[in-house]
């Protein structure tokens, strides 16, 4: 059983290793299709096959570039471990839950990356994860359904006529209300607001905040403790 776990979660390691890579491309305006490895943003010493096995390659270079010994970002690192431990976590539960969900996770964190970067999100990522969910666990209506069909309309229209809002985390709650029950949506989104407000509150004080990886961060959190 750890030897089947211990290779579950070198593989959700390797897909955040995967997913970090395409949404720091994608917002660096890289192409998608090359055949060369990642480099190094400070020294751009292409990096060796070893530096780029997911959590170990960070850890045999003690944190620091082999090359230049700049000091290496954490977040793919820890991009790495979540995806390896929530594959861990889920992979034993029903087809039903566990598909859609993990499937969810990806676009989330990928999502949650590119708006990080530069206020970016990719609405057709968020399609497959929501119709598998909605054909395996189709709406039923509710109280909660209902609240959040009006928290959408209204929040789609300040979108439209403010540009406050951004449409990207309007599509996002989308993808959360076909994943899982509407109650967990509504406590993901408390959440993921209280966490933001509380971050845009501390110095230095930002003029545009990304909220998708708050709602992203948080919907894991709700989802893995319900």
């Amino acid at each position: 059983m750890l030897l089947l776990n211990s290779f579950i979660f070198i593989s959700g390691a390797c897909c955040g290793s995967f997913i970090t890579c395409m949404a720091e491309r994608l917002s660096d305006m890289q192409s998608l299709y090359t055949n060369q490895r990642s480099i190094c943003p400070n020294c751009q010493h292409q990096l060796r096959f070893w530096q780029l096995i997911p959590i170990f390659g960070v850890l045999i270079q003690r944190g620091t570039c082999f090359d230049c010994h700049a000091r290496i970002k954490l977040q793919s690192t820890w991009i790495e471990f979540i995806c390896g431990s929530l594959l861990v976590l889920n992979w034993q539960m029903p087809p039903i839950t566990s598909v859609p969900l993990l499937l969810g996770y990806a676009v989330l964190i990928f999502n949650s990356l590119t708006d990080q970067l530069n206020f970016s999100v990719f609405p057709l990522t968020l399609v497959i994860p929501g119709i598998i969910g909605l054909w395996l666990r189709p709406l039923t209506f509710s109280i909660p359904l209902l609240i959040i069909v009006s928290l959408l309309v209204v929040l789609y229209g300040i979108a439209w006529k403010t540009h406050q809002f951004g449409l990207g985390d309007v599509d996002v709650l989308v993808l959360l209300a076909c994943l899982v029950e509407p109650n967990l949506v509504l406590n993901s989104l408390v959440l993921a607001c209280v966490a933001a407000l509380i971050i845009f509150s501390l110095p230095p004080k930002q003029a545009k905040l990304p909220f998708v990886p708050y709602l992203t961060w948080a919907f894991i959190i709700v989802t893995q403790l319900s």
